[in-house]
């Protein structure tokens, strides 16, 4: 494993995340109060890009889902949380039963941790070791 350059300081405001991919692997680089680390681009739930998520301070949020991990180490916060979507008792009841089918299916899929990549910042030049 090297470091290899990915990105720069200025691709990765504070706040912000971006997605990269180095050497095959996919990489989320989240910038939390001006430092930059790089986690797993997809969710150890069900395989989302991370990237298309939320960063809140160091706790990124999974677009799909909501399992959140906190980026300076890949740890799992939460697991999935099931959603309400707003109009749902609208819908047909035939796509009601569906979407509870697939919630209840989908709940029972294990959340892991992510992958934490080691990072190196030179001058505004962003490294990840992968």
């Amino acid at each position: 494993m090297n470091f290899v350059e990915v990105a720069s300081t200025d691709d990765v405001p504070v706040g912000k995340t971006r997605y990269i991919e180095a050497k095959g692997t996919e990489i989320v680089l989240a910038n939390v109060k001006g430092k930059i680390y790089a986690v797993s681009e997809r969710c150890g739930h069900q395989n989302a890009p991370l990237s298309k998520g939320t960063l809140n301070e160091n706790v990124i949020t999974c677009p799909l889902h909501h399992a959140q991990f906190d980026v300076t180490t890949g740890k799992m916060i939460s697991g999935m949380v099931e959603l309400s979507l707003p109009g749902m008792d609208k819908l047909p009841k035939e796509f009601q039963d569906a979407m509870q089918a697939i919630g209840e299916m989908t709940s029972h899929i294990k959340t892991h941790d992510l992958q934490s990549f080691p990072v190196k910042v030179t001058g505004k030049r962003i490294f990840v070791m992968v």
